[in-house]
């Protein structure tokens, strides 16, 4: 698929995004996504947009219970006929799509009018954030610095840094906050809040897991709980985490020294065991890797990676270790190890 953003790769996003997309289209796009940064970015804009619309039809239901689809559908299809600037006459039918593909083709048309995109985000007065397959480096109005992690949100209202510094986190970042004492820098996560004056520190919290997880590099962060009643305070080298079932806090000195791989693409392994390296390489690369296989105790690892390719870390692990892998799609296992 071309890198353009056609009409061809809007209808497959918005079958996407409605779950209605086949596995072979949903790989095409996911190809597409890759293939570019502005790819990337465009996929985003939509996809937020469709998670605005299914707000506001969801308010609007409310309302009037119900949602007229064909009516949606009808002004989709007349804002696509005005919109055709092509010297090319050509025919547009209307398509057996299923109700709600509809509603989304017709939400997200206005988004390509940018008519959506200015009334929603513009109402919700926030600023958001979002990545998919790569990492994203966001400047802050006060100066901080904020790494996003791959599929990860990050949003703050537009009066950020007047009264407060408040910022909303899905996923995963590493924070460089600009010091600021009468304005300490809060992040809400999940069920948890972190607090700041001034420090650099990982923030792990996706919405898929049970706990966030706080690793400071620098300076001082204070990490509390849902009611804010208990809180523990962090220094550099430390590790927080807030099991979000039981609403509990522990610390620790961090034992990971691969905690900020994602973002410096730099790996350690100093006598690791496979499994714990097949960890790593998971989370730095966002990968789906296995083992299929016993085995031994000695199967230990002593490297160092420094921004290297996936393909070319997995080559000097099958290499030195004698490993068999298996590759089905994007999974891989290790199904034999001759260490």
């Amino acid at each position: 698929m071309k890198d353009d953003f056609n009409d061809s790769v809007k209808e497959l996003i918005t079958k996407y995004l409605a779950d209605e997309a086949s596995s072979e289209e949903a790989r095409v796009l996911r190809d597409w996504i890759a293939q570019t940064p502005e790819n990337e970015r465009q996929y985003l804009a939509y996809k937020k947009v469709f998670e605005l619309s299914q707000q506001h039809y969801a308010r609007k239901t409310e309302d009037t219970h119900t949602v007229d689809i064909d009516q949606e559908w009808s002004h989709f299809m007349n804002n696509v006929r005005e919109k055709e600037t092509e010297a090319k006459t050509r025919s547009l039918e209307k398509p057996s799509y299923s109700s709600w593909y509809k509603l989304a083709a017709a939400v997200l048309l206005f988004a390509v009018s940018g008519w959506i995109i200015t009334r929603f985000i513009t109402a919700g007065n926030d600023m958001v954030y979002q990545t998919a397959s790569r990492t994203m480096t966001v400047k802050l109005p006060d100066g901080s610095q904020v790494i996003l992690n791959r599929n990860s949100e990050l949003s703050y209202s537009s009066s950020f840094g007047d009264a407060d510094r408040t910022v909303l986190l899905k996923g995963e970042a590493f924070f460089d906050v600009t010091p600021n004492p009468q304005k300490p820098f809060v992040i809400q996560v999940n069920d948890a809040q972190v607090e700041v004056v001034g420090t650099s520190f990982n923030v792990l919290a996706y919405d898929s897991m049970s706990e966030v997880e706080v690793v400071v590099q620098s300076g001082v962060v204070k990490l509390s709980g849902r009611d804010h009643k208990t809180e523990v305070k962090l220094k550099a080298g430390d590790k927080g985490i807030y099991s979000r079932r039981t609403q509990k806090l522990r610390s620790g000195v961090n034992e990971d020294v691969n905690f900020q791989s994602w973002n410096t693409q730099k790996i350690v392994f100093t006598e690791n065991d496979l499994r714990t390296v097949v960890a790593t390489l998971n989370k730095t690369y966002h990968a789906n890797i296995s083992i299929a296989a016993d085995i031994p105790a000695s199967c230990v690892v002593t490297v160092t990676f420094d921004k290297q390719s996936l393909e070319a870390v997995l080559h000097v692990l099958e290499t030195t270790l004698n490993l068999t892998l298996r590759t089905s799609g994007n999974r891989i296992e290790i199904t034999a190890a001759g260490c």
